[in-house]
């Protein structure tokens, strides 16, 4: 059974019309009202959807898109993807970008909703719990991509992580490798730094290979980090005959690594990445790699968020898409 705007009004002691505006951002009671009207909505679990219904005659037709970097090509994909459905569906986009920053993220969360934006998206760099909290407390409808959240509150869609590193590994293994060296992004990033980490170390332990720790460089998915992190590998005692770097930057930075050491790729070390961005087919020899559906991880996502706004029951609340392993002229079968 719906939770109501009576519902609340009861409980907390107020009229229905007061329950409304707080919920629609319109700050005319005091702090301690509105506070508690929050509380409650959220212990009833009044989602978005209610809230969609009761301004469904006051749509600003906005979106609210809240990312890390429009430079970087998966973001730049991602918002292609949006784009091109929020504009089916007779929605603007607004973009905000935060550099990743937690403080820039909660800045533009209050200011969308100053704007009554109908909907956001959060891709930022990464979900801090805080953003998490505001983003709740808004009762705006949001989509969460590539995110991990703590409350089933939002929706997100992701890529598994975990399995699709894994399936990066095990191709290398299957061709023959057994010193399998990777890098790896922030550890500190569940999502695509730790994940995809977990999915090499578990492809390792599922074929019998060692864990060595010496084999593990972090880098910060950028082509300079890779490189770094590629020099630092190859100066250790157990050379590896095959790397798996966690984006197609820092696998072209390897590569570039490599090359200056002196090292032909793939016939002295094989090279994998992650991603299938431009670069990955526009570096030499071109990369294997993991393919994201980084478009289709937008157009999911606005389809996702435009079922919210409308009020539509979603079968679930997390979604993943599956990715594809790309062969390409990086790897080779170990003789």
């Amino acid at each position: 059974m719906s939770v109501t705007l009576k519902d609340i009004a009861a409980i907390v002691g107020v009229s229905e019309s007061t329950v409304s505006r707080v919920l629609n951002g319109i700050p005319r009671a005091s702090e301690k009202t509105s506070k508690r009207i929050l509380e409650v909505a959220r212990s009833l679990k009044y989602t978005p959807n209610e809230v969609a219904r009761s301004l469904a005659k006051q749509q600003t037709h906005i979106i609210g898109l809240i990312i890390s970097d429009i430079y970087n090509p998966y973001f730049a994909a991602v918002t292609g993807g949006i784009e091109e459905i929020a504009g089916l569906y007779g929605f603007n986009l607004i973009i905000a970008t935060t550099g990743g920053q937690e403080e820039e993220e909660l800045k533009y969360i209050t200011i969308l909703k100053e704007k009554r934006v109908d909907g956001m998206i959060f891709m930022s760099g990464r979900m801090p719990e805080i953003c998490e909290k505001t983003l709740i407390e808004t009762l705006i409808p949001t989509v969460v991509v590539a995110r991990q959240v703590k409350e089933e509150i939002l929706p997100s869609i992701h890529i598994d992580n975990v399995s699709e590193s894994y399936q990066a590994v095990e191709y290398l293994i299957k061709l023959g490798h057994r010193k399998i060296a990777m890098i790896s992004g922030d550890l500190g990033d569940i999502e695509s730094g730790y994940n995809r980490w977990l999915g090499y170390k578990k492809a390792l332990a599922d074929y019998n290979l060692p864990y060595r720790a010496e084999l593990l460089e972090q880098g910060d998915f950028r082509m300079n980090s890779g490189k770094i992190a590629m020099g630092k590998l190859l100066q250790q005692n157990t050379v590896p005959t095959a790397v798996f770097a966690a984006s197609d930057a820092m696998g072209v930075g390897a590569i570039k690594a490599a090359k200056e050491a002196g090292l032909r790729i793939p016939d002295d070390i094989s090279i994998m990445g992650f991603d299938n961005n431009l670069i990955s087919r526009a570096c030499d020899p071109e990369l294997t790699t993991i393919g994201q559906p980084v478009k289709d991880l937008g157009k999911n996502a606005m389809e996702i968020l435009n079922k919210v706004i409308k009020g539509e029951k979603l079968e679930k609340r997390t979604y993943y898409l599956p990715c594809e392993l790309i062969i390409r002229e990086s790897t080779r079968l170990l003789i």
